[in-house]
């Protein structure tokens, strides 16, 4: 009786047990059918099962991953597939900021619960950061977002309705901390006040999910009205509780120049609002041979008037020797 009681549990109930757990498991990312479901079609015996309006969502360590819908989805049980129509797709960061991806078509994987979006793909964040792309591609191990082909992105709107506007090779948006980068061949513009336009490149720029923080990094290039201003990285900040941007900050040593003039300082900070270059960090100003230093330099009214505080000058003797 004891060895038949032993069989009856390895051989029945060691089984369930271990179903229930497999059950378990893939109820993680477990379709929810919205209207109807079918066997495959007649010559489609690969596809295992149909959907019409289908809802699935992938968690991971209990709390909720990301959340699909479909149109139409076919699982392809033999490749732990399933392949969609018309997708919407929102991704779940630990710190609340949601990135929402919509496009004609999609893939998930089962097993990985790795996801592809493709043809016209947009891309948005709970901040107001708009991507569009040809596909986007979700990675559940690193929890990462990425566009391997062409970008174009829109940044939220300021008070006056003006956006950045930015395109790039590639880009990819992180769920761990909430960041979004675009990578190589960086070009963007900026609607300022007064009409005025900046007109920014670099090698990469990330942008925050969580606010406005906007940086730019590798050989960075800056002009606005007639003055370039470049260096190894910048960072645009904005207004107090605004989406304005009031100045941009360039650190690692910068140069700027114009028509007659060029400065350097380790750092430079351009004040839209104010139409001021202040200069610190051993700055130097050159104009016609003639060499300025100082503690700081500010260049006022776009640079027409220059401030210095603590002037040293190096001035040209053989134009001062023409001059008189």
């Amino acid at each position: 009786m004891a060895l038949l009681v032993l069989l009856v549990q390895v051989v029945l109930v060691a089984p369930s047990r271990i179903r229930d757990a497999r059950v378990e498991e893939a109820a993680a990312i477990l379709p929810t059918p919205s209207v109807t479901t079918s066997p495959a079609a007649p010559g489609t015996s690969d596809v295992d099962q149909v959907m019409d309006g289908m809802h699935m969502t992938g968690t991971q360590e209990g709390a909720k991953e990301w959340e699909l819908w479909s149109d139409k989805a076919m699982s392809f049980k033999a490749r732990e597939t399933w392949e969609l129509e018309t997708v919407k797709a929102v991704f779940f960061s630990d710190s609340g900021v949601t990135f929402t991806v919509t496009g004609k078509k999609g893939k998930v994987q089962t097993k990985s619960k790795n996801l592809v979006v493709e043809g016209d793909t947009v891309t948005r964040s709970s901040n107001g950061y708009v991507f569009r792309t040809a596909s986007m591609e979700y990675n559940s191990a690193t929890k990462r977002l990425n566009a391997p082909a062409r970008v174009d992105m829109t940044g939220p709107k300021d008070e006056q309705g003006n956006s950045l506007r930015l395109t790039g090779a590639s880009m990819e948006a992180s769920l761990l901390d909430s960041t979004m980068e675009v990578k190589r061949d960086v070009k963007a513009e900026k609607t300022l006040d007064r009409g005025r336009h900046a007109f920014i490149r670099s090698q990469r720029a990330t942008f925050s999910g969580k606010d406005r923080a906007a940086k730019f990094f590798g050989d960075v290039v800056l002009d606005v009205d007639s003055m370039r201003i470049t260096g190894p990285a910048a960072n645009f900040e904005y207004a107090a509780g605004s989406d304005t941007v009031k100045s941009v900050l360039f650190t690692g040593g910068a140069r700027v120049s114009d028509a007659d003039k060029w400065a350097t300082a380790q750092n430079v900070k351009v004040d839209f609002d104010a139409n001021r270059f202040v200069f610190r960090g051993n700055p130097r100003v050159v104009q016609n041979n003639d060499e300025l230093r100082g503690e700081e330099i500010v260049f006022l009214d776009g640079g027409k008037r220059v401030q210095v505080k603590g002037a040293r000058a190096k001035v040209d003797e053989k134009r001062l020797e023409n001059s008189n």
